[in-house]
């Protein structure tokens, strides 16, 4: 039965990518997540990283994603956006306090948790918070995850779920 549900779920995520890299579709705005603007009452941080991400998942089968991504904001108001190498918008995951939503497929999905919402988003859960930290080269603990800061420098973070599992490993490499 898993395989059944990994095997559905990896094939919506190549027909949805086939239809936004057909579509063509733009990246909607969403108040509140552009420079300078305010979310609710708070000054959203305008620090932003772009690049590739990969993320592969031990599972029966393995799954893997790939594409590129635009991040901004900070772990508790922000923005994670892919893209696909044409540059069309995959998917745009958006989070601030009592909002959590993916935009996909000319759909709107609310959440209850971040984790939620990246687990329906890349099939692992990933650690929002402790990526934010890494990415400014604060090596965060987050349970079950260890990272790579060695290489930062030069624009690739690696990460590693080891617990719960699946086992995840995470790429990014930045612009």
């Amino acid at each position: 039965m898993r395989l059944v549900v990994d095997g559905m779920r990896q094939l919506a995520f190549i027909l949805v990518a086939a239809m936004f890299l057909l579509a063509g579709c733009a990246s909607p705005n969403w108040p509140g997540l552009q420079d300078n603007t305010a979310l609710g009452e708070r000054q959203v941080n305008t620090t932003e990283w772009q690049g590739r991400l990969s993320l592969r998942i031990q599972s029966e089968p393995a799954t893997s994603m790939s594409a590129g991504f635009l991040l901004r904001g900070e772990a508790s108001h922000g923005r994670l956006d892919f893209y696909s190498p044409l540059g069309t918008t995959l998917a745009s995951l958006r989070w601030a306090p009592h909002d959590v939503q993916l935009q996909q497929g000319g759909q709107l999905q609310r959440f209850n948790s971040l984790d939620e919402l990246t687990e329906q988003a890349t099939g692992a859960t990933l650690p929002v918070s402790a990526l934010f930290d890494w990415l400014n080269g604060v090596p965060s603990l987050s349970p079950g995850w260890q990272a790579d800061l060695s290489q930062l420098p030069q624009g690739l973070l690696l990460a590693q779920r080891v617990s719960p599992t699946p086992a995840v490993q995470l790429r990014i490499k930045l612009d």
